[in-house]
């Protein structure tokens, strides 16, 4: 078994011109036609094990090659793989190491074998050289044209992709950052296999991504469970900025807040572990102001579609939201939102935070419980003595509880889940009206921004009377809230 990293970007025309004229000119590179059938069974029981089985033609060699899923960090891919030459022509599954493969994806290729059929094909030319980085490390530079065919469906494949060969795998994101702001690249996430399937089922593009739990052993440590946390969040961001920059679907948007969201919650609920991971949290900042009045236009649009007496406010509001949308597609799609990705997973890799894991390293229970303590009483303080008519000090409540349901989710695992389920569903109940509250708040600014409209009277009706009925739910949320035991402390 091999483990494979690397870093994939797509290919927009304008970047593919630049490599063609900087990269692919500067040679030597060899050249090869790659051809690819991808097999799984009818009911696809090789996808959902989280593995890729294809059977590769490349020039005159034969290769049969098993993937596994592993972890996946703002695009730096950690993968097992068994790849075997199959000089017969065709799969010969007896070959791959049965029980090895069983450990470590829980898949047993013996009772597959029979039910394998092809599912999609890859066809595309590769280029690639090999690639210094340092002193040790060293990679392998390919960039890839061609397509994907499913079903009588054809995508185009324009991928450049970095294989880390040997070394640090810093060394390999640090050659990235210089790479994608000077070509203009955009980080990959979605692979030639979740293409092939993607196309198979009928599906145009990538959905909105949501957060995708990374899967932590049992008796994970601290900094193993905040690497896997992070690592998701990048991804979920990273994944739907693509969606943001060249689809329509508001959704795309949403996911990727919830994404930076969840990782500024990573950094606060380790902080004992990582300190204030000042370097990560500045660059965060800049980006979020963008992606939250677009978002908020969003919203407040749609609302406003549900009013009849709003029919005179939509013309203006909608022009707002395209010029706020407009602003966030430039954000998601900038070179420095790009570099931020990669600049955060490489501080993840290797920051200084890890020098502090041995300090702090125990059981992930142990640390969980004091975090969430520390968020939980963080929350009671804000809400002690508050006026509910207070919007922003509900505003303030709402990022604490937030604060506090994203660290459930991070550490629930460690504790059994009958007793963390109904504190959760209280959590997310209190949530959820607070969000609504939210939404009236951002109304009436987002109002009156659109200037003085006599059809805007109505509206502010709306929105206060939404107000009074949110309130009133508020009050008896917030009070079942207060009753529940929480998870991390012991009876008795």
């Amino acid at each position: 078994m091999q483990i494979e990293r690397e870093i994939k970007f797509n290919l927009t025309p304008d970047a593919a011109r630049r490599v063609a004229r900087h990269v692919l000119a500067a040679g030597p590179w060899q050249r090869r036609n790659v051809s690819s059938a991808y097999y799984d069974t009818a009911n696809e029981r090789l996808r959902r094990a989280g593995v890729a089985l294809r059977f590769r033609r490349e020039g005159a060699r034969r290769l049969q090659t098993l993937k596994a899923d592993g972890a996946v960090h703002a695009g730096l891919a950690t993968r097992s793989e068994w790849e075997l030459a199959a000089p017969g022509g065709r799969l010969e599954l007896g070959a791959f190491p049965r029980t090895e493969i069983m450990a470590a994806t829980g898949l047993d290729l013996s009772r597959v074998a029979s039910k394998l059929r092809p599912v999609f094909e890859t066809r595309f030319t590769r280029r690639s050289t090999p690639v210094a980085l340092d002193g040790a490390a060293r990679a392998e530079l390919c960039v890839d044209v061609g397509y994907v065919v499913a079903r009588g469906r054809k995508e185009p494949i324009s991928e450049l992709e970095l294989e880390l060969k040997a070394g640090d795998p810093r060394a390999l994101l640090r050659y990235a950052e210089k790479l994608s702001p000077a070509l203009g690249l955009e980080l990959a996430f979605e692979t030639k296999a979740e293409r092939g399937y993607r196309l198979a089922s009928g599906e145009a593009a990538p959905r909105p991504r949501k957060w995708r739990k990374p899967k932590l052993a049992e008796l994970a440590t601290p900094a193993e469970a905040f690497t896997a946390l992070v690592g998701a969040a990048l991804a979920q961001a990273g994944a739907n900025a693509r969606g943001v920059v060249h689809g329509r679907d508001p959704e795309y948007l949403h996911q990727l807040r919830v994404g930076l969201r969840r990782l500024r919650s990573a950094l606060r609920a380790f902080r004992s572990l990582v300190g204030a991971a000042k370097p990560v949290v500045r660059r965060l900042r800049g980006f979020m102001p963008a992606f939250g009045e677009a978002r908020d236009w969003d919203v407040f649009v749609d609302w406003l579609c549900q009013i009849p007496a709003a029919r005179d406010l939509l013309p203006h509001a909608r022009a707002r939201r395209s010029a706020a949308r407009r602003k966030a597609r430039q954000a998601a799609a900038s070179p420095e939102f790009q570099v931020f990705l990669l600049r955060v997973l490489r501080w993840l890799h290797g920051a200084p935070w890890k020098r502090r894991a041995g300090k702090v390293d125990g059981a992930l229970t142990v640390l969980g419980g004091q975090s969430l303590e520390r968020l939980h009483g963080k929350a009671l303080k804000q809400a002690h003595g508050l006026d509910w008519l207070d919007a922003e000090a509900r505003h303030a409540l709402r990022i604490r509880v937030k604060r506090l349901r994203y660290g459930c989710e991070f550490f629930a695992a460690s504790f059994p889940r009958a007793s963390v389920r109904p504190y959760v569903k209280s959590l997310e109940a209190l949530q959820d009206i607070l969000g609504e509250l939210n939404d009236v708040a951002v109304g009436r600014r987002l109002l009156q921004a659109l200037g003085p409209d006599p059809a805007a009277a109505p509206v502010r009706r709306e929105l206060t009377v939404r107000e009074r009925r949110l309130i009133s739910s508020l009050e008896r949320a917030w009070a079942a809230f207060e009753k529940r035991r929480p998870f991390w402390k012991a009876k008795g």
